[in-house]
């Protein structure tokens, strides 16, 4: 546990008494931070129950104190300055971001698959959604407006590896003919349609094709 003098900011304590409040949190398995202060008021923030986070450092005489639950590299233990706290519940380690006072913690809802990419450097949280069999591109747009999300592109193999391998866990029963549903519009002028692989992506974030390969990509060429 990483302990600092820091408040949880849009919180206020609650009236939870526990003057083990880092302990605890240590010891539960789905808690990754504790916020306390010195009369014993204890709140604890769990993974499958937060999205988002902010921390920002106080003072000694605020009488506030946040603990990170972490782990340092090959138990090492750097200088205050350089410590960028990891939460490693969940599939995917996230890093605490650190700007001048404040660490903010951000991860994908749920159980959605994050992923970080460079070009544009941007975060994207993907899930696969299984609706009726045969359902046009809008109706497919429609149903992910409707829960505030967005019809993604793909920009790399490993999305589409992770996209194709959790499209075949929620229906192993799939054809080879069928799939799910992406952003992206083909863009066919000067090929033949056979031979078009290039998409116009129009979710405002997606830029390449390299996940569009040969080698990693069934492309239907029906329209």
């Amino acid at each position: 546990m990483l302990k600092i003098f820091g408040k949880v900011l849009n919180t206020d304590l609650e009236g939870t008494v526990d003057p083990d409040c880092v302990q605890t949190c240590f010891e539960a398995s789905d808690c990754i931070l504790a916020y306390f202060d010195t009369s014993g008021r204890c709140q604890l923030f769990n993974f499958n129950e937060t999205e988002t986070l902010e921390v920002e450092e106080t003072n000694k005489e605020d009488g506030l104190f946040v603990a990170f639950k972490t782990t340092l590299n090959n138990d090492t233990c750097p200088a205050y300055t350089n410590i960028q706290p990891i939460v490693n519940n969940g599939e995917d380690p996230i890093t605490w971001k650190k700007s001048e006072k404040t660490f903010s913690f951000q991860k994908c809802r749920g159980d959605w698959k994050i992923f970080r990419r460079s070009n544009p450097e941007v975060t994207v949280c993907m899930q696969v959604f299984l609706l009726n069999p045969g359902i046009p591109r809008v109706e497919a747009i429609q149903y992910c407006e409707s829960i505030n999300t967005t019809l993604t592109g793909v920009a790399t193999t490993e999305e589409s590896k992770w996209l194709k391998d959790r499209f075949k866990k929620l229906y192993p029963g799939a054809q080879k003919w069928e799939g799910v549903w992406m952003d992206g519009v083909r863009n066919c002028t000067g090929f033949k349609e056979a031979n078009c692989r290039n998409y116009d992506w129009s979710d405002g974030y997606t830029e390449g094709l390299d996940a569009l390969g040969l080698s990693n990509a069934r492309l239907s060429y029906s329209g």
